[in-house]
């Protein structure tokens, strides 16, 4: 039997979106499938992400891929150029399988990919454009094109049990045509132990002073994961707590407001902002919390990483994060948009650390369980594999 050609398409420049794509191609089995990357032009390296580029990532993943000129934004002409080169190369190839990542890909890939005849097209969106808080009417042009576009589908994967939900509460496609599996953790990468020469090196690293404790977020600086939320918490917790330091990992078209914010309220000295980081991995290691901000998401790839390494999350109760997070067992959830709650429950993670330690061991555990790469890597080629039985029947 040959291997079934699939082809992974995104328009994302970084982050979990990409981590996810990769791991995938990575860690499908080359036996039953030819993999294929597609990235979009700002992923050769012009981007800020922090995060190795994506054409970079898809040649260490040992992946042939293609690229085309996606935008996050709208853009009539330029998405329909993009339209264009996606269609022509899935042609081309003559894919098996297309997986979509994202909205703007979703919407694309799925569309071109139906009208060059591939027999099985799948959508993960990873955070649905219509989740973000505002105005029913503000919403509706992201619904309208999830369900449009779902006509060219065969399947929608979706990160969480919520995120399934939501797809059914807006009736984006039919509940039998949407399946969950969720991110995973290659766990054999995440060890939290470190020895005390290693934490000395690593805050020396980062400007973080001895004997302080570390919150950290890990975040694009963007309105969806509300980094404004943070820094006023960091404000409200510096006075109690002098001896720690706030990191904030990222950036991002708030970057300029965040660091006003940081000035304005006097927090220079103990909240660093370190932009994007390739070594954010050891960052996690070196933090006390976690903190994740977002008004909305999939499922954070970043909360996975810091409960593999043990460590405690605070975050908002937002889409995906409420699936793998139980309040006051294996992290902390509090109000999306509430700084006093979040500085509250942070202030609670850091005087009790038996809870603290507690907490983190049953995040491991969590992750273990329910989001081991070795368990859910199998859940998503059954379904290729289904899917694809059933192209050929019908």
């Amino acid at each position: 039997m040959k291997p079934i050609k699939v082809l992974q398409i995104t328009q994302s420049l970084g982050g979990g979106v990409q981590k996810y794509v990769v791991q995938l191609c990575q860690s499908l089995n080359r036996n039953r499938f030819y993999i294929t990357g597609c990235c979009s032009r700002g992923s050769n390296g012009e981007n800020k992400s922090g995060d190795i580029p994506f054409a970079e990532a898809f040649r260490e993943a040992g992946v042939p891929y293609f690229v085309v000129p996606m935008q996050r934004s709208i853009n009539f002409w330029k998405d329909f150029f993009a339209f264009l080169k996606i269609y022509q190369n899935i042609r081309r190839n003559r894919f098996d399988i297309v997986h979509a990542h994202s909205s703007k890909a979703g919407v694309l890939a799925r569309i071109a990919a139906r009208m060059a005849g591939v027999p099985v097209v799948v959508y993960s969106p990873h955070a649905f454009s219509f989740n973000k808080p505002g105005h029913f009417l503000k919403k509706l042009p992201y619904i309208f094109f999830e369900k449009m576009a779902s006509f060219f589908g065969d399947s929608i994967i979706t990160d969480s049990p919520t995120e399934k939900n939501l797809a059914l509460k807006f009736r984006i496609d039919r509940k039998e045509k949407i399946a969950v599996i969720p991110p995973s953790i290659e766990l054999q990468d995440y060890h939290s132990e470190i020895s005390e020469q290693e934490r000395k090196e690593g805050q020396e690293k980062l400007g973080v002073s001895e004997g302080h404790k570390v919150v950290t977020m890990v975040s694009r600086l963007v309105p969806q994961k509300d980094p404004v939320t943070f820094i006023l918490a960091s404000h409200y917790l510096k006075k109690q707590f002098p001896r720690v330091t706030f990191l904030l990992v990222g950036d991002g078209p708030l970057m300029d407001k965040c660091l006003r914010m940081i000035r304005e309220f006097g927090l220079d000295g103990q909240m660093k902002v370190l932009g994007w980081r390739r070594d954010y991995k050891m960052v996690l290691r070196l933090s006390d919390v976690l903190v994740s901000s977002s008004l909305w998401e999939g499922l954070p790839f970043i909360i996975l990483e810091a409960m593999a390494f043990s460590k405690p999350v605070v975050a908002t109760r937002s889409t995906g994060t409420v699936d793998v997070i139980n309040d006051g067992d294996n992290g902390f959830l509090v109000p999306p948009r509430s700084p006093v709650f979040l500085a509250e429950k942070i202030k609670w993670v850091l005087t009790q650390p038996g809870v603290a330690a507690k907490a983190g061991k049953a995040a491991r555990k969590t992750v273990e369980k329910q989001y081991c790469l070795k368990k859910n890597i199998p859940l998503m080629e059954q379904t290729y594999i289904q899917l694809f039985n059933k192209s050929k029947k019908g």
